[in-house]
């Protein structure tokens, strides 16, 4: 991993007093568009990393998203925190990508990977030096992650198969954070749109939250960042 360990990088966050905030560079949304608005993504991660960001992310799917491991490369290229690869990762092909292209970690969505295909995926990443961060949306998603053992669960609070273009909320990370045993680094994600929604993430139980959206629909994106890693952090 070559810019360090993302669980390492939330925990030093929280030890420092700072709300671990993941900053996703998502070029495009199915809900709401355009997003990068023709900023580059290496402005866009240095402006993050230096407003505070304990890491980033990159949406890297191409048909749905607007994203490519050529965006990838260019935000590693730019920021010394280390970087999430967020994609449909179904092959071990797509890992060696991954890891060629400089991220430290993956994301593995429990929802689009087979039963059969999920522990051999999450072990090769881990064998090439990629931290997983694996993803669930219901209970059983859930019970399905936790069978390998991870140090990452990531919560989405919308449904990808639906592209995150339902009405989900951040109730979904009440719901199934209490549910993770101690010891795991949970990410809320997606649908966190104002201090409140990052609050309640955290009263639930997240140790971190991945946050898009709210930052690039903001007239000043950095400046959004380091307010929302000044928030209290209340957890249950």
């Amino acid at each position: 991993m070559t810019a360090g360990s993302l669980t390492k990088a939330i925990r030093a966050a929280r030890e420092a007093g700072r709300v671990p905030v993941i900053a996703d560079i998502k070029p495009v949304s199915p809900r709401d568009g355009d997003l990068l608005a023709g900023r580059r993504p290496a402005d866009l991660a240095a402006a993050l990393t230096a407003a505070g960001a304990c890491a980033l992310s990159v949406v890297t799917e191409s048909r749905h998203f607007g994203g490519s491991c050529d965006t990838l490369a260019e935000v590693v290229g730019a920021t010394p925190l280390p970087v999430l690869r967020k994609d449909f990762i179904t092959d071990q092909a797509q890992l060696r990508q991954t890891a060629d292209a400089g991220a430290a970690a993956v994301l593995l969505i429990v929802a689009t990977i087979p039963s059969e295909d999920l522990a051999p995926l999450f072990d090769a990443a881990l064998d090439l030096g990629l931290e997983p961060l694996v993803e669930v949306h219901t209970e059983a998603e859930l019970a399905r992650a936790l069978a390998l053992s991870p140090a990452l669960i990531g919560i989405n609070n919308r449904d990808i198969l639906r592209l995150e273009t339902d009405a989900g909320d951040v109730t979904t990370t009440v719901a199934l954070a209490p549910r993770v045993p101690e010891g795991i680094v949970i990410v809320s994600e997606s649908s966190l749109l104002t201090d409140e929604d990052v609050r309640r993430a955290l009263g639930a139980g997240a140790d971190a939250v991945l946050v898009g959206t709210m930052l690039l629909h903001a007239a000043d994106p950095a400046a959004r960042l380091a307010a929302l890693t000044q928030l209290p952090m209340v957890r249950a």
